[in-house]
């Protein structure tokens, strides 16, 4: 009996620890119709960052969009290289992904074990990123960061004509990098990553990528 009590309290101080982080993003700004939050992080100086907003475009386009790899260096800041290592199960893979940073500074790689979350109920569609040391990655010419922490989650809006985005991102680049210069390149990331996103959706050759058709057909209910 004891025990359970313990659990349940370890439960409840987690799930407000969770709730007390989720709600600590400051508003900074608002451009192009995009909002941007930002977090600090404890235990270091980089800062977490959130843009929010809508893209008149479906759902099921928009996940589209986030899932095909090959497309991503056309909307990702910076990035050179996308691609899917291997899948895990229906709703999670690793991924490996190339930042190309300017001048003298080496540039970065990235390795993520990424879930899909499709909740119909919601019209819901999110990726959540974390670091993984995965077998599959291959070895870095670059400097090996970590996305700590990121995530994308769409919701289908006006029976699906628009979808509000909501994207966060904290990484890590390791190496020598000044902060100043990480978090200059974070608060430029959500209005990039949006009017990027925003040009794609527009595009008329937009397809669920073959590999992820299997949990992306069903969003284009929403």
């Amino acid at each position: 009996m004891a025990a359970r009590r313990f659990a349940l309290l370890a439960l409840a101080v987690l799930c407000l620890s969770y709730r007390a982080q989720a709600d600590d993003w400051k508003p900074i700004a608002a451009d192009h119709g995009i909002e941007i939050y930002r977090r600090a992080v404890p235990g270091t100086d980089v800062v977490a960052m959130k843009g929010v907003g809508v893209i008149d475009a479906p759902l099921w386009k928009i996940a589209s969009i986030l899932l095909d790899t090959k497309r991503a260096p056309e909307w990702a800041d910076s990035l050179k290289e996308s691609r899917v290592l291997r899948r895990l199960g229906p709703t999670s893979y690793v991924e490996y992904n190339h930042v190309g940073l300017p001048l003298i500074i080496k540039d970065r790689d990235f390795v993520s074990e990424v879930d899909i979350d499709v909740d119909a109920a919601s019209r819901t569609f999110a990726l959540v990123y974390r670091p993984t040391d995965d077998a599959s990655a291959p070895p870095s010419h670059n400097v090996r960061g970590q996305i700590l922490a990121g995530r994308f989650e769409a919701v289908s809006l006006e029976h699906g004509k628009r979808t509000r985005l909501t994207a966060e991102l904290q990484t890590d680049p390791k190496g020598l990098l000044p902060v100043w210069l990480v978090n200059l390149f974070q608060r430029n990331w959500p209005v990039n990553t949006f009017e990027r996103l925003r040009v794609q959706a527009a595009k008329p050759d937009i397809e669920m990528p073959a590999e992820f058709r299997d949990v992306l057909a069903q969003t284009t209910q929403f």
